[in-house]
């Protein structure tokens, strides 16, 4: 490929896929995806659909529960057919993957359905969408991710990083937030009470383990993904504050 044709590629807009859209980070992400002028499409995986209307937005709506089957419907060959009919069952080619998956394991009702929601949802989304020539994937893990950890949240977040990683993505982002602040659309106490904390003490607190607000989150995810560098780039909550 020539310079020439090398610099139109990059310059053409591309299809964006998020999945987590109705989450805090994921809220905002979608917004700044749709804005951005980088995508011409984007596809939300929904369970349910979201009050977001815009000319950009196709809403898929997924069973996770059956999620390997779905995706392979969603991406099913469409006879040659580049351009997605609103009408259309199948999917576009993907290039950007942005993955904002997140719960709790009082949310999710026990470990098990904790390590289904946080490690095996976006495990699956990755692993099917590299099969399908994406070239980016973004995910939002923890700021203590660590397969070896004693405390199970952590210790999944480090096992998702850990098998991403190991499927070769051109371009991997891992964002590690601290705790996350916004207006969520369900409550959490632990949270909240967290956050009060957190942020009256903020002045003694290293800015690595202050509460972030998601919509900083949101920006570095978008930011990485207009100039991705090559390999896997792993943004600590700290430099997730600059944005």
């Amino acid at each position: 490929m020539s310079v020439t044709n090398a610099l139109k590629s990059k310059a053409q807009p591309k299809v964006a896929l998020i999945v987590g859209a109705s989450g805090l980070v994921g809220q905002h992400l979608l917004s700044q995806l749709l804005a951005s002028k980088n995508y011409s499409q984007v596809i939300a995986l929904v369970r349910k659909p979201l009050d977001v209307n815009h000319n950009k937005l196709i809403q898929k709506q997924v069973d996770f529960n059956n999620l390997a089957h779905n995706l392979t419907q969603l991406t099913k060959p469409n006879n040659g057919q580049e351009k997605l009919d609103l009408n259309e069952d199948y999917l576009p080619k993907i290039d950007h993957v942005f993955c904002t998956l997140g719960s709790t394991i009082k949310k999710a009702g026990s470990k098990s359905a904790f390590k289904q929601v946080d490690y095996l949802y976006p495990l699956l989304i990755a692993k099917h969408f590299y099969q399908e020539n994406a070239s980016l994937f973004c995910v939002v893990t923890a700021m203590a991710a660590n397969e070896s950890s004693a405390i199970f949240y952590n210790q999944v977040k480090g096992q998702l990083e850990s098998a991403i990683c190991d499927i070769g993505y051109q371009h991997l982002g891992i964002f590690r937030p601290s705790m996350l602040s916004g207006q969520r659309n369900e409550y959490r106490l632990g949270e909240q009470f967290g956050t009060l904390v957190m942020n009256a003490l903020a002045f003694m607190i290293p800015k690595k383990y202050r509460v972030i607000k998601a919509n900083k989150v949101a920006n570095a995810m978008l930011a990485y993904a207009e100039h991705p560098p090559l390999g896997i780039t792993i943004t600590q909550s700290d430099q997730l504050q600059n944005h």
